[in-house]
């Protein structure tokens, strides 16, 4: 009989600390990615705007609605829509966007690490090419960037000092790694000459 497949945590293991900062895999959000179709947008924001008190940011941000949803500019006419796990995402956005946008379950292929801590703009300085400075990247920013070699949506969250680092699934463990190695001092490496 063949052994079953069950989900692992995407990075091992899940937090780490050094020097007062901490590095940590974010709890799973259902995530949904909004897709609106042409000249559709206005009334896919107006019928957001009635059922969660929120529209799709304009710029690369985050906003937040009813019930814990929250959207985020992931790039040009994509969004991203998360909402805690067990909220039934998916069921509730797709009669609101119905013949106003595409919906696609993207709750197992992201997934989310976060830094926190004083000195994490630092860290993340080491490996992405975005000034993090606060009147260039305050609370709630978004930015489609890369970290080192990979693929990363940076978003700096409300209330805490730190920057979260949204990332296909399958490229966890090695931003996992690149992130640990710079907050120990050094700079990801991964070609010595």
């Amino acid at each position: 009989m063949p052994d079953p497949l069950l989900p692992q945590p995407a990075v091992q293991p899940s937090s780490v600390t050094v020097n007062g900062l901490t590095l940590a895999l974010a709890q799973t959000r259902e995530t949904v990615s909004i897709g609106p179709f042409a000249k559709c947008l206005p009334d896919l924001d107006a019928a957001l705007a009635s059922t969660f008190g929120v529209t799709l940011p304009a710029d690369f941000s985050t906003a937040s609605g009813q019930d814990g949803l929250q959207l985020t500019r992931a790039a040009h006419h994509q969004w991203f829509a998360h909402a805690p796990a067990g909220a039934g995402l998916m069921a509730r956005l797709a009669p609101i966007c119905a013949g106003l946008a595409a919906l696609t379950n993207q709750t197992d292929s992201r997934v989310t690490l976060c830094l926190r801590g004083t000195g994490a703009d630092a860290v993340a300085a080491k490996l992405v090419p975005v000034d993090l400075t606060p009147d260039h990247f305050g609370p709630g920013s978004t930015a489609l960037t890369l970290a080192g070699h990979i693929p990363v949506i940076l978003s700096r969250p409300y209330g805490t000092p730190g920057l979260d680092f949204t990332v296909f699934r399958s490229f966890a463990r090695s931003l996992h790694h690149d992130i640990h190695v710079a907050m120990k001092g050094g700079i990801p490496n991964s070609e010595r000459v």
